[in-house]
């Protein structure tokens, strides 16, 4: 049965990419893979570098306020490992496993690490949902968009929303509200018995929101750079400014929990999308290979830190 739960979601997301090359012209998906402009393809790599150094200074942040004196690569590596997880796990849940691997590496306590993690992450969450609301008005005065494909947005928006609220009612309202949440929750019902613990840290953690809300806004332009680096070596004619907005839109599909990643859900809101922008299919599929690919380039850095954790992980 858990082996079953793990190659589902793969299936699903490969039934979706072959529905998808079905679609289009695969000939010419080849030929701009081919083009790409490895100098800028190595900037997006190094702009996506650098997202990763920001979160990992939000959550060595964090560590220090509630009292932690541990070193940056260690946790570097840590969150890291969580990231290269979270790459190939639906809804890219596999992140929270960061606090077991931070253990492993730092000593940290699970429950203070997930005080970390499960807050600023809620955040994250809702101000996603600001930008995609953003982008939506944007995309709409440039071009009439499919009433499907609105309707697909929006329930992405909600569902991101959604999962934002909840979250921050876990780790900021009474235990009594939030103690049967943690009990259904998959990856959380183990931290139920310490929800003391966690709820202490993670009062702690609010009173640095602003410094999350502005860490956030780092990495956003720094996932913004990746994108347009990106846009750069396959000769999208897109600006920063665009894929700015289109970012926060597209990648709340990453967090759809059928497949892993969103693995082909993303790919195809992202393409019909594009197309409201006038980009071929072929270059838009093109795009987001490479943005997966550029993210498994860089996160495959954390592979050799889960694989030595991996029994606290079990």
């Amino acid at each position: 049965m858990k082996k079953l739960r793990i190659f589902v979601p793969i299936i699903i997301g490969i039934l979706i990419i072959t529905l998808i090359l079905t679609q289009i012209d695969l000939g010419k998906v080849l030929s701009a893979l081919k083009k790409t402009n490895l100098t800028y393809l190595i900037l997006a790599c190094l702009s996506y570098l650098c997202l990763d150094f920001v979160l990992a200074s939000r959550l060595f942040y964090l560590l220090k306020k509630i009292g932690y004196h541990i070193n940056y690569s260690s946790v570097f590596f840590s969150h890291i490992g969580g990231m290269i997880v979270g790459d190939i796990t639906p809804g890219r849940s596999g992140y929270f496993l960061t606090p077991s691997i931070l253990k492993k590496n730092a000593g940290t306590r699970v429950t203070d690490g997930m005080a970390c993690i499960f807050a600023p992450q809620a955040i994250e969450f809702i101000l996603k949902v600001g930008g995609a609301v953003a982008a939506i008005f944007y995309i709409s005065r440039l071009s009439s968009i499919n009433k499907d494909l609105l309707t697909s947005a929006w329930l992405g928006i909600i569902f991101l929303l959604v999962v934002g609220i909840v979250m921050l009612i876990i780790s900021w309202q009474k235990e009594s509200v939030t103690f049967k949440f943690f009990q259904r929750l998959p990856f959380f019902n183990k931290f139920a018995e310490n929800l003391s613990s966690f709820k202490e840290r993670s009062i702690q953690v609010k009173g640095s929101i602003n410094a999350i809300l502005i860490l956030y806004m780092i990495g956003w332009f720094f996932s913004a750079l990746q994108w347009y680096y990106l846009g750069k070596a396959l000769g999208i004619p897109l600006s920063f400014f665009d894929f700015f907005l289109l970012h926060p839109l597209i990648t709340i599909l990453m967090f759809v929990p059928i497949s892993p990643a969103g693995l082909g859900i993303m790919e195809v809101g992202g393409i019909g999308i594009f197309l409201l922008l006038k980009i071929a299919p072929e270059s838009a599929l093109a795009f987001f290979i490479l943005v997966r690919v550029s993210i498994l380039l860089v996160d495959i850095i954390g592979l050799r830190t889960v694989v030595a954790a991996s029994r606290e992980i079990v």
